[in-house]
């Protein structure tokens, strides 16, 4: 499988701009399955999916990687043909009309990393384990109200810190690769979704947690802060603090 597939016509855009095809192309990424496999994944009629199957390896998002005969019948294996996907500038004036496109993309990281989630071992979770047993892990999701030139130069710097884990990575393989250091067949995961919107949620008239409740003090800021909490002690709690 390659590394990117680059979309150059407006067939391949709208191709893709469909959220079951880019759930369907998000499982042939992770492994190959035949149409009457990917629909019992997806809980959809066979002919359905074999609709989608045949539109996106028409358009070169997906092929057959293998057959198998059973019962005199040749079953199809696909499997995505890239699992990232890179938009020709030819196609610019279309994306510039064209909305759907990016808010796929987005989903698509959101659907990934929600089965990736599911399938990490529970050694990726012990965030409140001792220190030395916990595993590099961040979650958060936020609201900033922020100008937006304010916004594109945070974006710049936050791109700069993701040059450098890519960087990290090159590093790291060729030092394993020249027998410098073992592979410890360790991977961490990141997935970043960010927009512009104009409606808040994260509203509440009341911020302040129970009268007997405090925040624990925690290292992971941005994973379990306001997460857990302690019981004020008796002192505290009767001095009003």
């Amino acid at each position: 499988m390659k590394r990117f597939l680059v979309i150059e016509t407006l067939d391949q855009l709208k191709a893709i701009s469909d959220s079951l095809r880019m759930e369907m192309i998000t499982q042939l990424v992770k492994e190959e399955y035949t149409g009457k496999q990917l629909a019992s994944l997806l809980s959809l009629s066979p002919s359905k999916v074999h609709y989608h199957l045949k539109e996106l390896e028409s358009n070169g998002f997906i092929e057959v990687v293998r057959t198998e005969e059973k019962n005199g019948i040749v079953q199809k294996f696909f499997r995505a043909v890239a699992y990232d996907f890179k938009v020709s500038d030819a196609l610019l004036p279309s994306l510039q009309e064209d909305t759907m496109l990016l808010q796929e993309v987005m989903l698509n990281h959101l659907r990934t990393s929600i089965t990736r989630l599911y399938n990490a071992p529970e050694e990726s979770f012990l965030q409140f384990a001792e220190p030395q047993k916990r595993p590099p892990a961040i979650a958060i999701s936020s609201e900033v109200k922020a100008p937006r030139e304010e916004i594109r130069k945070w974006l710049k710097k936050y791109q700069a810190l993701l040059d450098e884990l890519g960087e990290m990575d090159t590093r790291y393989e060729a030092r394993i690769k020249a027998g410098e250091m073992e592979d410890t067949k360790e991977i961490f995961y990141l997935v970043s979704v960010g927009f512009m919107t104009n409606e808040r949620y994260y509203v509440a008239d009341d911020d302040s947690l129970p009268d007997d409740y405090e925040h624990s003090p925690t290292e992971f800021k941005h994973l379990t802060d306001k997460v857990v909490v302690s019981r004020k002690k008796k002192g505290d709690r009767e001095n009003g603090n």
